[in-house]
């Protein structure tokens, strides 16, 4: 038996279907949008990044639009410690002033390494060297905790940890650090 259509909820349907007309909204399904346009900071972050990192950038395209989201991550974090290096190497007087920062810390532990120039910086840990662009004031409390934040998904993307960050995730730590650190705006040197 097949039932027989109200008259009423026919017309419903039909003025529906007129204003469904009339007021079209575009509706883009998140799983297949294009990563490019999702990235846009990371593409123009790359089209004016200096030598010393450009390549990390241009792997972090390709491995995001390749959907590889933990390599993304590991390509731009190394984009982003490579240029706080570099702010630090083009600042006057930036080497020593990390390395009060250092001797003040860090001075009497064990932790301690002398830094005399830049490439001395790869002796610290990262955590490290956050800290100590804090001290320095090469940035502030609020820059070192999100730097702080994303080296932890760093680690959890770069160790074998069984973690996979999801694209939304790593939108967010890359825009995070493009919009923020490469461009400077959250760096006071």
């Amino acid at each position: 038996m097949t039932a027989t259509p109200d008259p009423g909820e026919a017309r419903w349907i039909a003025s529906l279907a007129l204003f469904q007309a009339a007021h079209p909204i575009p509706v883009t399904d998140a799983a297949i949008e294009s990563p490019a346009q999702a990235l846009q900071s990371l593409v123009d972050a790359r089209a004016t990044a200096p030598v010393e990192y450009a390549d990390y950038l241009r792997e972090a395209v390709a491995a995001y639009e390749a959907g590889l989201y933990r390599a993304a991550i590991l390509m731009v974090w190394a984009a982003t410690v490579e240029h706080l290096y570099g702010v630090v190497k083009r600042r006057g007087g930036g080497v020593q002033a990390v390395e009060a920062a250092n001797r003040a810390r860090y001075g009497t532990s064990r932790k301690y390494r002398e830094v005399k120039k830049v490439d001395d910086l790869l002796y610290l840990s990262e955590s490290e060297f956050l800290q100590l662009g804090e001290d320095a004031g090469m940035f502030n409390r609020n820059a070192r905790q999100v730097l702080a934040e994303r080296l932890n998904l760093r680690n959890r993307c770069g160790h074998p940890t069984g973690y996979t960050p999801g694209r939304e995730e790593t939108v967010v730590f890359i825009e995070s650090l493009t919009l923020n650190i490469l461009t400077g705006s959250w760096l006071n040197w």
